[in-house]
């Protein structure tokens, strides 16, 4: 009776032992398929981070290629920004772990941890590089609105010294009353801090009208205050020319003595008649003046040396008196 006893305690121990095996074993795989699992899902992960990872370096060195120093206010965010882009650039793509067996644990867990710091990495370099771009584009937005409140400030400055220098010098003064009102509305967008581009800009160009208005009343009044200046002085012109009168006057003839005749305004010679002989005849003067007898042309020959005789009165032409 004990042997058949303790032979039945040594068959029950046998099975328990075979079923705490099974057991085990049966435990280790359920936790190795799970680990793998996790492992698996969170390597899709990693390559989802991966690839925002990879558009994100993509738009930041879109930005920086766009953006020069002049574009921002601080030029530090520039250096932020690409510092940023570098380190990224180091944690693209997916680190290779090797053959991960479902059966071993512990290379499971080993792969999981190398992939999830990854993932870590992925995601912080895509929160610094969003950061560092929100930080150029609000340096950006500073410079936008800085130009644009400097700009402001340069015409508010301009239509100042033109509403006091045009005082009196337009033609339509109310042109002058609206560029003091916009003016003292473009002092309060300029000195608002919540002014943004829009707004300053919209105040300049309000501003520039009203300047301009004033400016085309200013030549206005200049052209008009010209014309008139002309005119007066074309009637002081031609008063003066009335005042002196139109000079009168006239000439009378003159006789003039001429060897062999005369030239009178009044006066009328015939011209002298010669003789084969070499003697003229008198020649005969209007007036009541005339001239008669010969002229001895070898005497005037000889007196001359071939030319003329000398003048005497015998052989000069008399004149008639001068009129």
């Amino acid at each position: 009776m004990r042997a058949k006893k303790s032979g039945k305690k040594c068959i029950i121990a046998a099975v328990a032992a075979v079923v705490v095996a099974i057991a085990g074993v049966g435990g280790y795989a359920y936790a190795s398929n799970s680990a793998y699992d996790s492992y698996a899902s969170r390597v899709e992960s990693a390559k989802e981070s991966d690839s925002k990872l990879v558009k994100k370096i993509a738009e930041a060195q879109s930005l920086v290629k766009a953006t020069k120093e002049s574009d921002v206010l601080d030029k530090t965010v520039l250096d932020s920004l690409n510092k940023s882009v570098k380190t990224s650039e180091t944690r693209k793509g997916i680190p290779d772990v090797g053959n991960v067996a479902k059966w071993n644990l512990w290379s499971i867990s080993k792969a999981k941890t190398i992939i999830s710091n990854d993932m870590t990495e992925a995601n912080d370099s895509i929160n610094a590089i969003g950061k560092a771009i929100g930080k150029v584009e609000s340096s950006k937005t500073a410079k936008q609105v800085k130009d644009a409140k400097d700009t402001l400030d340069k015409t508010i400055t301009d239509a100042e010294n033109l509403y006091k220098d045009s005082e009196g010098k337009v033609q339509d003064n109310k042109t002058r009353e609206s560029l003091k009102t916009t003016i003292d509305n473009a002092k309060k967008t300029s000195s608002d801090k919540k002014a943004d581009v829009k707004s300053l800009t919209a105040a300049n160009d309000t501003l520039s009208k009203a300047v301009k208005a004033v400016n085309d009343s200013k030549n206005a009044k200049a052209q008009a205050d010209a014309q008139k200046q002309a005119q007066e002085q074309a009637q002081q012109a031609q008063a003066q020319a009335q005042s002196v009168g139109t000079p009168s006057g006239g000439y009378s003839g003159y006789a003039y003595p001429n060897v062999g005749g005369s030239y009178s305004g009044r006066a009328s010679q015939s011209a002298p008649s010669y003789s084969n002989t070499g003697s003229p005849s008198g020649g005969s003067v209007s007036g009541g003046t005339s001239n008669g007898g010969t002229w001895d042309w070898k005497n005037a020959k000889d007196s001359m040396g071939g030319g003329f005789a000398p003048i005497t009165k015998d052989n000069i032409n008399q004149m008639g008196p001068l009129l």
